[in-house]
Order: C-alpha cells, then structure tokens, then sequence
C-alpha cells in the first residue's frame, strides 16, 4: 500500500532530507512531528498558528491574474509553454492534454516534492479530465 502524505508533509521532508533518500517510517516521524508542533492538523491543511507564526504561507489563486503572477504562485509552470493554459473565468486552466501529462507517472517521476505539491494544490478543486 502506497502512502500519500499531504504537501506541506512533502515539502517538509524535502526539505528536511536535502536529497537523502527517505524510508516511509522518517514520512512517518515527519508527518506526526509537524502534527505534535501545530504546525498542520490531521488532515495536513496548516493551522491558525502555522499561519500566524509564518511557519507556512497562505497562497490564494485570485482571478484575473497577469500569467507572470500566476507563475509566482506556480512555478512549476515555467517548464509549460502559455499555449497549454487558458484563461477561463478569469482562471488559468490547462489543457485535457496537459493535465494527462502532470498526472503521468512518467512525468511525476521527474519532479521534486514541491514540484509535485504545486501541480496538487493548482489541480485541487478543478475539475478532473475525462
């Protein structure tokens, strides 16, 4: 069975681990110590004292953003070419064909931690390709 621990866990861990390779049981001790410490609750979502302290960044995607901005919110999105992306609602949205590409395990295997957390936080709450 495969674990999937939420973003902040991840990027704690890639942080924390600088490029060691990392076991499931030290995902574990990450996971429980940013709980012990307030930093996230069970679900992984930061909480008020997170926040408050500046431990972790509260990010919101506004509308109409110029795509420079969306891209400071995103960076990971430097690597697409803006043709993959429409504005839709005043959102950027991407292609059925681009989203195929980000949830490819060919693709995913290429990015970092964080890298991977940008694609789940930008595909979170927008509708899934068929």
């Amino acid at each position: 069975m495969k674990v999937i621990y939420p973003a902040l866990v991840e990027q704690a861990i890639e942080e924390l681990a600088a490029g060691q390779n990392v076991t499931l049981d030290y995902k574990a001790q990450v996971y429980q110590a940013l709980i012990k410490d307030k930093i996230i609750d069970e679900f992984g979502l930061p909480t008020e004292y997170a926040l408050k302290q500046g431990y972790v960044e509260s990010i919101t995607e506004k509308p109409d953003l110029e795509w420079d901005e969306f891209l400071s919110i995103y960076p990971i999105f430097e690597k697409c070419e803006c043709a993959e992306f429409e504005r839709i609602n005043g959102f950027w949205e991407v292609t059925v064909d681009l989203q195929r590409k980000l949830m490819s395990n060919t693709f995913q295997a290429k990015l970092t931690n964080i890298e991977k957390a940008q694609i789940q936080e930008f595909l979170l709450g927008r509708q899934e390709a068929i």
